[in-house]
């Protein structure tokens, strides 16, 4: 179907969905998943968390972030230490191999991006990601999703998963 006479949620929706196969195969060379790169990310961004606080800005439910990190562990990319003002808390870091496995993303996520924006001019760029931020604001103040949070529109969206 030609994009120019499809509604634009559906050109958008159909967009989303090439770029969430291509980030999954992409991922797949890592060995890792969209969940465990959020979580890589998150923790360079934040510095070290409680398991709580990583899975609220994931959006993903504590059981499945203890998954999540379970195996991210087993891999090396992170390490679970007591919280040392409360022992009856546990935080995340990030290891020298996770640091450098953010490294290898971002550049994984650079070339990508070069491919999916190559026409564009660099304010059309800023626009794009303006207007994608403003169309995720918009729809997060829906009457439909007004008092959700993403983990909670992800979990109504997808059951099936532990979010």
């Amino acid at each position: 179907m030609d994009g120019r006479n499809m509604p634009l949620q559906m050109l958008m929706m159909r967009s989303a969905h090439l770029l969430k196969y291509q980030t999954i195969s992409l991922l797949e060379r890592f060995d890792m998943n969209m969940g465990q790169a959020a979580i890589l990310f998150i923790l360079s961004r934040y510095g070290n968390l409680t398991q709580r606080q990583l899975s609220g800005r994931a959006g993903i439910t504590p059981p499945s972030m203890n998954v999540a990190l379970r195996k991210m562990e087993e891999k090396g990319l992170v390490k679970k230490e007591p919280d040392p003002n409360d022992q009856r808390k546990t935080r995340i870091h990030l290891t020298d191999t996770g640091r450098s496995r953010i490294e290898d993303l971002k550049q994984l996520f650079r070339k990508t991006e070069e491919i999916m924006l190559q026409d564009f001019r660099e304010e059309e760029k800023l626009l794009l990601r303006r207007f994608l931020m403003q169309i995720e604001e918009n729809v997060m103040e829906s009457k439909e999703l007004k008092d959700m949070d993403l983990s909670e529109v992800l979990r109504r969206l997808h059951p099936e998963k532990n979010f």
